[in-house]
């Protein structure tokens, strides 16, 4: 069984987001799902296009990702859904930062700002 956490930033961006879009926990919920068996620790099946999952960096210890966050009934084009990133580490799962495209987020900002968020949790 997978183990999710979620990081105190994150959890602070999502209820900013869920202002915008009140569907962005169902997001999660069906996220969760997704994970449970992309990232299983004995038998892991791809369900998450290649496309749409990025790896950003890895070490002994974890792996950190980057995924477009799809949320439903949001009205949102594919494009402009919220980008998160998120932390693996064996059967846990951390949740790490999230931020959408209307905010104008910097991808290298977000990179090291999960990055340190990454070395809170692990």
């Amino acid at each position: 069984m997978i183990e999710f956490l979620y990081h105190d930033g994150i959890q602070k961006e999502i209820a900013a987001i869920e202002r915008r879009f009140r569907c962005v926990r169902d997001g999660f919920a069906a996220f969760e799902r997704l994970c449970e068996v992309q990232f299983h620790p004995t038998d892991p099946k791809q369900v998450v296009a290649p496309a749409k999952l990025h790896r950003i960096t890895q070490n002994d210890i974890w792996s950190m990702w980057k995924v477009e966050l799809v949320i439903p009934n949001s009205g949102l084009r594919p494009n402009q859904y919220p980008r998160m990133w998120f932390g693996v580490k064996g059967s846990i799962i951390a949740f790490l930062c999230i931020s959408t495209h209307i905010d104008n987020y910097n991808d290298k900002e977000m990179d090291q700002l999960a990055r340190s968020r990454i070395t809170d949790l692990f």
